[in-house]
């Protein structure tokens, strides 16, 4: 826990005595005259001076000004303040920190009291150095209100040793304290004045990004860039910026580069294919611009990337919406026909001449399950009943960030019953109910190796700009698959063979990457088994006829693991709800709890549903189990999702 520095009177040393009026105060200050004239006066000397300070302050706040008690504080206090400074060069010396802090702290709010500001006290030798040194140190524990008075001090004495350090110190406090307006005005003045300084830029860019400032954001970014021309983050936030600021055209030339350097990115290609076709919504506004050969140029770039995306996310009703309309615009009948084909499986409203036309302000697919059959494992899928009723909470939670990988049909196995389903389910669970922006969720379906890594590789750089603020939840529904040989566990790519272990991602590199991310806290739920069984009743290489127990893996750091099954168990469907078992009762606790339920209680509700409803069903068991860092010891019990 950080310390917190208190001011004034809480700061006082032990054994202070309730001062009466100027006299107690005269008494102390003549006092610590008399007891420091020696070289090296002790400790009792400072106390007086201390007790002085306090009385003939209390005095100058509460006579009427102009009154002699007021102009003789006022006097007493001008004698007193060169002395304060005396007070912390001698703890200095001493190594004493907490003295030194309390008597600088006490310097500079004698020179900002209401009598004693126009007398220039800020011009004083050493002024500044005292002044940064309290800013600095009450910023060090964690008190930014404090730390904003001090380190405006230091910038009003006018000197410029330190200034850079001031406004990066000055800008971090008010990002903190959540003024972020402040925040960006100062970080403003200070990039102008710095332009090299890094940190001073990111607080800037974080700043803009929590106001909704884009405006301000461009200045920032166009700095940062500039000092790191390669940064993937920065280069995305520009791509955002033009987005939010009506600039389609710029954002897709963004996402454009984005896309090439991550080809397998769904994240990029929405966002690429969305802004051409918003571009070209904007042409369309134009008299006479709808046949235009820039609005096809736009539409004809963007039809190829909608259908990949497509391919991956089918129900997603916004690319296939976005489809149409670029099929019409183009004059492709045919491609019409086929979107509108997809559209009416959505149960969908075609797209006709008659349709409005509209920029799309969600990048990322919509997914519109109501009424669609998904067919899994040979029969028809229904709904479940956590796939209705999702609770909305009217919450915000722009520091939490979710992975979800949702793995279900592979190249060499069986497919993973209703993984995809868990995984879209799960990620409307975190916008609705949990306040996670969706631009805060990336989704991967049908991963490969290079899309297991891409986002986690993302959310690492995310940490590393924010660190100790980001809140992340990672989650997988797919098959997991045993090293036999040497007793490890591993995600199971949709194109991996599961015998070259190098295209699999283990659980220890997976928990490894977590736990080197600096994040507030990491939960992960992990609805897959690694005992070489499937969601059905057969093994994932035919010729192994046994299920195997691999060695766990110890979370570390702040990472708290639910993992579908002890041992070597199966993670199993719960054909009755569409969904694996666990992800089924993990969203039914979500429901009732509308997300407030403690991390806790949800691993009892987990283990006791989940392992009665499979032997219930399947006449087997299935025990959830939960992997929490050592150093967390029970905090994580406490803890929720909402927090």
């Amino acid at each position: 826990m950080k310390s917190r520095f208190i001011l004034l009177a809480a700061l006082a040393l032990p054994a202070l005595l309730p001062l009466r009026a100027d006299t107690d105060a005269d008494k102390q200050f003549d006092s610590f005259k008399n007891m420091s004239a020696v070289e090296h006066p002790a400790d009792t000397a400072w106390r007086s001076l201390r007790h002085a300070y306090l009385g003939y302050t209390e005095i100058l706040r509460n006579a009427e000004q102009g009154s002699s008690e007021w102009s003789h504080a006022k006097a007493s206090l001008k004698e007193v303040f060169p002395q304060l400074r005396r007070a912390a060069y001698h703890y200095a010396g001493l190594n004493d920190q907490e003295n030194v802090l309390r008597f600088a702290a006490d310097y500079v709010d004698l020179s900002l009291l209401p009598g004693m500001r126009d007398d220039r006290l800020q011009e004083t030798l050493g002024y500044p150095i005292l002044a940064h040194l309290a800013a600095t140190n009450i910023y060090n524990r964690g008190d930014y209100q404090s730390a904003i008075r001090y380190f405006q001090a230091y910038l009003s004495s006018g000197d410029t040793s330190k200034r850079e350090m001031a406004f990066e110190g000055l800008s971090r406090s008010y990002f903190e304290l959540r003024n972020y307006d402040n925040a960006v005005y100062i970080a403003s003045q200070g990039a102008e004045a710095f332009p090299q300084n890094w940190n001073m830029l990111v607080i800037g860019i974080e700043s803009c990004l929590k106001s909704g400032n884009f405006k301000k954001m461009e200045g920032f970014l166009d700095k940062a860039i500039a000092l790191r021309p390669d940064h993937a983050t920065l280069i995305e936030y520009k791509g955002k910026m033009y987005e939010n600021t009506g600039r389609p055209e710029k954002a897709a030339n963004i996402y454009a580069g984005l896309r090439a350097a991550n080809p397998q990115s769904l994240d990029y290609a929405c966002h690429y294919a969305f802004n051409l076709y918003n571009a070209a919504v904007d042409l369309t506004a134009s008299p006479d611009s709808t046949g235009s050969a820039q609005v096809k140029e736009y539409l004809q770039r963007a039809i190829p990337v909608f259908q990949e995306i497509l391919d991956s996310s089918p129900y997603a009703a916004n690319v296939a919406h976005a489809l149409a309309q670029s099929y019409r615009l183009t004059g492709d009948a045919e491609g019409l026909t086929k979107s509108n084909e997809a559209l009416a499986a959505l149960s969908a409203a075609p797209v006709t001449d008659d349709t409005p036309l509209v920029a799309a302000t969600e990048y990322m697919p919509t997914l519109n399950l109501a009424n669609v059959q998904i067919a899994s494992s040979a029969k028809q899928q229904t709904h479940s009943d956590v796939d209705i009723n999702i609770p909305v909470n009217d919450i915000r939670r722009p520091d939490t960030y979710v992975i979800i990988f949702g793995n279900e049909n592979y190249k060499y196995f069986s497919e993973v019953a209703y993984a995809k389903h868990d995984g879209s389910t799960f990620a409307e669970y975190c916008r609705k109910t949990l306040g996670v922006p969706a631009d805060n969720i990336r989704e991967r379906y049908d991963a490969t190796l290079s899309e297991l890594r891409e986002p986690l590789r993302y959310i690492d750089e995310k940490t590393r700009m924010n660190p100790d603020k980001l809140d992340i939840i990672v989650y997988y529904a797919g098959h997991g698959v045993p090293d036999v040989a040497h007793g490890t566990a591993y995600l199971l790519p949709t194109d991996a063979s599961g015998t070259d272990f190098e295209s699999c991602l283990s659980l220890e590199q997976l928990y490894a990457k977590l736990d080197e991310m600096p994040a507030k806290s990491v939960t992960v739920f992990l609805d897959a088994c690694f005992s070489g069984a499937t969601r059905g009743n057969e093994m994932l290489f035919a010729e192994r006829f046994v299920e195997y127990e691999v060695e766990d893996v110890v979370a570390k750091g702040n990472t708290v693991v639910f993992s579908a099954t002890a041992g070597n168990q199966t993670a199993m469907a719960y054909d009755d709800q569409n969904h694996g078992f666990f992800t089924y009762y993990l969203l039914k606790n979500l429901q009732d709890s509308k997300g407030s339920i403690r991390l806790g209680d949800l691993a009892d509700a987990l283990l006791r549903d989940v392992d009665n409803k499979a032997y219930d069903k399947k006449n087997k068991h299935q025990t959830p189990t939960v992997n929490a860092s050592p150093t967390l010891g029970d905090t994580w019990k406490t803890r929720t999702l909402l927090d």
